[in-house]
């Protein structure tokens, strides 16, 4: 084996590893999360008040604050991830900011062009969700259980892993 061909097989062995780690990661912190107060039954509707379906769908959920400068800067991967979830079947997207002020969602929801389902949390769901930083997305299966949580900025690649191991698994 050449050295550029060993260097490459030893960069892909590395990336293979780190998603690996990751991934299941995010797998052994969901076996933990599980709320009390359930997002089931819950009134979820995009700002032209269409009601978001969640039973029987994979679901990613995205806590997020109008102070949060990661959740800003994360904001446009999160708009492509909502986007894309939108319009296939058997997939669902919606957000929960943490419920500070009404009035700052408000302008933060119209100035920064927000056009998913958006509900304002409250520190009994936050709890319950163990939220204990922003931005945090859990991926649930069609019967509203958690089986992936991650905090901070997630990559597309990631994102994309972990929902087609949700669906296929646990559908």
């Amino acid at each position: 084996m050449n050295a550029k061909a060993k260097t490459a097989f030893q960069y892909g062995g590395a990336l293979v590893l780190l998603l690996a780690a990751t991934f299941f990661l995010a797998w052994f912190r969901a076996v933990d999360t599980k709320p009390v107060l359930s997002l089931e039954g819950m009134e979820f509707r995009n700002l032209s008040g269409k009601k978001a379906e969640l039973q029987g769908k994979t679901t990613v959920v995205y806590f997020w604050a109008t102070w949060c400068e990661v959740c800003t800067i994360n904001l446009p991967v999160v708009k492509w991830y909502a986007s894309v979830l939108k319009d296939r079947t058997g997939f669902s997207f919606l957000s929960v900011e943490e419920g500070e002020n009404q009035v700052a969602l408000n302008d933060y929801i119209r100035m920064k062009g927000v056009d998913f389902p958006v509900i304002q949390g409250n520190p009994m769901l936050l709890r319950d969700w163990r939220i204990g930083g922003y931005p945090s997305f859990y991926i649930l299966d069609g019967g509203g259980n958690v089986r992936f949580a991650e905090s901070g900025i997630m990559s597309p690649f990631g994102m994309l892993l972990r929902l087609v191991w949700a669906k296929i698994f646990w559908p």
